[in-house]
């Protein structure tokens, strides 16, 4: 029982360590989307304050922001993918935990179990000793 325990508890810890991995992947790909939003953010104030340049270098600036805009998109794609990763791996951790719990549970009602039957043959094996004082010689 304690081998099934231990190989229970491996495998928890396994999905468990997976499960922390997504997490942190999907934090990075979080962060990186904000950077992305930053750097938008900081290249569409700059056109606001551009008051002449040529069309041609206008035109290239345009296209730059259009490809920060599909950066944008494709990170948010990026992390809908990982939130969904994030979501199957806990629910895999979930059904690890659920199991080795139950699996404690059984082995802890079934030492408990052994502990009573032992007390009993214990009391038992006390019982069965002769029930009057034991005389002594004088001799």
């Amino acid at each position: 029982m304690t081998k099934l325990l231990a190989l229970a508890e491996t495998e928890e810890r396994k999905v468990a360590v997976l499960a922390g991995k997504a997490q942190s992947h999907l934090a990075e790909q979080r962060n990186r989307l904000g950077e992305l939003h930053a750097h938008r953010h900081t290249y569409a104030g700059r056109a606001q304050n551009v008051s002449s340049i040529p069309a041609a270098q206008w035109q290239d600036y345009q296209r730059f922001l259009s490809r920060l805009d599909e950066a944008v998109r494709s990170q948010r794609d990026i992390i809908k993918d990982c939130e969904k990763s994030v979501d199957t791996h806990r629910r895999r951790w979930l059904v690890k935990r659920q199991r080795l719990d139950s699996l404690q549970r059984v082995i802890d009602r079934f030492r408990k179990e052994e502990r009573v039957a032992s007390d009993r043959r214990e009391q038992r094996q006390l019982d069965e000793l002769p029930a009057a004082p034991r005389q002594f010689s004088d001799s």
